[in-house]
């Protein structure tokens, strides 16, 4: 691969290359140890190589480019593959969750961290939103920031978002009938992540007046507004510094009323459609 271009390459892709043909010999042994009925075959065990290669530093990824027979003073490599298990597999990977909408990648916080600030993160196991916020749980994030250089108040700013209410829906309870006078059909449901910040509720403001909050879950929220704050902008705030502001409009959607009739004929015709 490397060597047909002399380009330089991750050194992450070349060894997975490296590990899937392995894996694709061992499968082959095994297909032919069980065609043959062979009572002993062979396995791969331990491969070891010495790759000469010049090293380069781009971003933050360490990529390799071969050396060629008259280059001086190259790198050496010594590469070791050995078999292991799949509990040591499962013991020493990095734990993957799927589908959990709480784990929300670093990335779903836009430009808020460059691509260097995310792999700087990344490298002491901080790859998803919850985990930013457990630093600011657990109050190392002054340590994390030296760590990473990350600056106090960059940082400071990353958790203030990374912990901010995420909305992913507002709904109304009850019917659109315009008439309706129980409080309790005229309630909001906020549903979202982060709706809770040590056990309490955010500050929600509509239309720029507060909104009382008659229930509150980390994952949802029920709003008491106003009959005039079912529509217009939303705030929910934990932190000044980083509020959650959006639009939506549950209005109730009254039923469309024909205009009235006139000289007794609906719509100012005869019921033979001529002129009254």
């Amino acid at each position: 691969m490397i060597g047909e271009t002399g380009e330089a390459v991750a050194l992450e892709d070349f060894i997975q290359a490296v590990q899937s043909q392995l894996d694709t010999a061992q499968a082959r042994m095994t297909l032919k140890a069980q065609n043959d009925r062979l009572p002993l075959t062979f396995a791969i065990r331990d491969i070891s190589m010495d790759l000469k290669a010049h090293l380069e530093l781009n971003q933050g990824e360490l990529r390799i480019r071969p050396a060629g027979p008259s280059d001086k003073d190259p790198t050496v490599l010594h590469l070791v593959f050995t078999a292991i298990t799949k509990p040591m597999i499962e013991e020493n990977a990095v734990p993957m969750s799927v589908d959990d909408k709480n784990e929300v990648p670093l990335s779903a916080l836009g430009d808020e961290l460059d691509p260097a600030e995310r792999r700087r993160l990344e490298g002491i196991g901080v790859r998803t939103v919850e985990k930013l916020n457990e630093l600011e749980r657990r109050g190392i994030s002054g340590s994390v920031g030296r760590i990473t250089r990350l600056p106090v108040d960059k940082l400071e700013q990353v958790l203030a978002r990374a912990s901010r209410p995420m909305v992913d829906d507002v709904s109304r309870d009850g019917s659109d009938d315009a008439d309706q006078t129980d409080e309790l059909r005229q309630r909001l449901r906020v549903k979202g992540r982060n709706l809770l910040r040590g056990g309490m509720p955010p500050q929600v403001m509509i239309a720029g007046r507060p909104v009382n909050v008659v229930q509150a879950h980390d994952n949802e929220l029920v709003l008491a507004p106003d009959h005039d704050q079912l529509a217009g902008q939303m705030s929910l705030t934990h932190d000044p510094r980083a509020p959650t502001e959006l639009w939506f409009d549950q209005q109730p959607r009254r039923p469309f009323a024909p205009p009235p009739a006139s000289n007794g004929h609906a719509g100012g015709y005869g019921l033979d459609g001529g002129q009254p």
